[in-house]
């Protein structure tokens, strides 16, 4: 089967030199490959492109106009590779992010104002979402989600952060609730969580702190919410607002501990279950755009 692209390209040098063995040279190819491409090239249109002689190669009337188009095309072409190449290397355009909403609220914010800093010609287009996504079929060039929102299996994926959860509620529910000692007192409060929690129907509880914990000894307590929400946000603001006792992720809720409006509670005890692993993923290492490639280095080496 003929190949176009690289018979046009013989077909045009030789008509641009006069010569097929100049033409070869200069393709870097042997004289007969040449030759073997404008053959096929001739065979392909059913037309004579060259009138051969022992001395001289000169274009025939077809040749001549086929050989005005060819050059315009192959110009076109390289105009077109030019911008995509250089489109690859420059930082600017759109970059589309999607990224969890609750953990994007107190942590990427920073991320993303360094990056515009860095690359004011880049708009960043970001989406939040608490649901599982497709990263491809969304047309988004990186995430920042928990690897359950990961609908593909083909992405690459990059540990940012592993954040521990912790119970806390507000100092108003536990004055008129009452404050749990163990984890089997829970079933007596109010539970904030999520609708279909991902830690599973169960908030796994052990004595201690998480990096000695393990199953062995592990206490299960069924999960029975009287308010349910696909938001950590809105569990906070539940739990800030005396609503019961929300399981959320350290980090977030750090400051609230500080200044006494939410309380952390059962904190003789690790949860097994509860942790919030945030990823960086992306569709290929290969090919990457530059700006794409800046954003990932900043995230990694920002969350280190």
């Amino acid at each position: 089967m003929i190949n176009l692209f690289q018979a046009m390209q013989a077909f045009v040098k030789v008509a641009d030199v006069g010569s097929f063995a100049q033409a070869a040279a200069q393709l870097n190819v042997s004289t007969s490959v040449v030759t073997r491409h404008v053959s096929s090239l001739e065979q392909h249109l059913g037309i004579r492109l060259f009138q051969r002689t022992t001395r001289k190669v000169v274009l025939t009337e077809a040749g001549a106009q086929y050989a005005d188009g060819c050059r315009m095309l192959l110009a076109e072409l390289e105009e077109v590779e030019s911008r995509a190449t250089t489109a690859s290397r420059e930082v600017a355009g759109d970059l589309r992010v999607v990224a969890l909403g609750s953990f994007s609220l107190f942590r990427l914010t920073p991320l993303f104002a360094e990056y515009h800093t860095r690359f004011p010609q880049v708009n960043l287009r970001v989406t939040l979402t608490e649901k599982r996504v497709d990263l491809l079929e969304g047309g988004f060039d990186v995430g920042i989600v928990t690897e359950h929102m990961i609908r593909s299996e083909s992405l690459v994926v990059r540990r940012l952060i592993n954040s521990h959860a912790v119970p806390v509620a507000a100092a108003a529910y536990l004055a008129q609730a009452g404050r749990p000692q163990t984890p089997a007192d829970l079933t007596a409060h109010r539970l904030i969580a999520a609708p279909f929690d991902t830690t599973g129907p169960m908030w796994i509880f052990h004595k201690g702190d998480a990096d000695s914990a393990s199953e062995d000894g592990a206490e299960s307590i069924a999960i029975d919410a009287s308010f349910t929400v696909n938001s950590m946000i809105m569990q906070k603001q539940a739990a800030l607002g005396a609503m019961g006792i929300a399981l959320l992720p350290l980090e977030m809720v750090e400051d609230e501990l500080r200044a006494g409006t939410l309380v952390r509670v059962l904190d003789g005890y690790s949860v097994l279950n509860g942790d919030v692993a945030v990823s960086l993923v992306y569709p290929s290492r290969e090919f990457v755009p530059r700006k794409v490639r800046e954003f990932i280095d900043l995230a990694v080496g920002f969350f280190k």
